[in-house]
């Protein structure tokens, strides 16, 4: 008898503790308009801005790595917009796969060659097209390599890396 009473307590507990875990880990992940500096109609006008047509189908609110943001769904791309800055965080397009399309691509090659040579004084290694939307250039000058990415919609530089050359 004791044996039913215990099996059927550690049953208790562990029904309870997953349905405690479950609530947890889907608890509302949504913020308030009136805790942010961005409302959702301003949200979706700076994704519609930004994509230049959107149909908007859906828009969520979540945090992303600490930060409240807008996710807005439409037909012709997805975009975040974060809700205290009001800053596009990010931009995918429909029909977008791991591919960069040439059509949205803005800068050329070599624009981003010539932006990479304003920024670096040195030879250019490689020059590559990445599908998240940038170009990763490498170059050197002799004792030092350089990694640069720059956007391909803008031409802003992104990151700027310096290295020894271990060569």
């Amino acid at each position: 008898m004791k044996k039913k009473w215990i099996i059927g307590g550690i049953v208790g507990v562990v029904l309870l503790g997953g349905a405690f875990g479950v609530s947890a880990m889907t608890g509302d992940s949504s913020f308030s308009e009136k805790d942010v500096s961005i409302s959702q109609k301003e949200a979706e006008k700076i994704a519609t801005e930004e994509v230049g047509e959107l149909t908007i189908q859906e828009v969520d609110k979540d945090f992303e790595d600490n930060v409240e943001v807008y996710e807005i769904e439409g037909k012709e791309a997805e975009v975040e917009v974060d809700a205290n800055t009001g800053e596009v965080l990010k931009v995918e397009r429909e029909g977008e796969d791991d591919e960069m399309k040439p059509e949205n691509v803005e800068v050329s090659k070599e624009q981003a060659e010539k932006i990479a040579k304003e920024q670096v004084n040195a030879e250019l290694v490689k020059v590559e097209l990445e599908g998240e939307g940038y170009y990763e250039i490498e170059m050197k000058d002799g004792q030092k390599e350089y990694d640069l990415k720059i956007d391909a919609t803008t031409g802003e530089v992104l990151e700027k890396k310096e290295d020894k050359d271990d060569d």
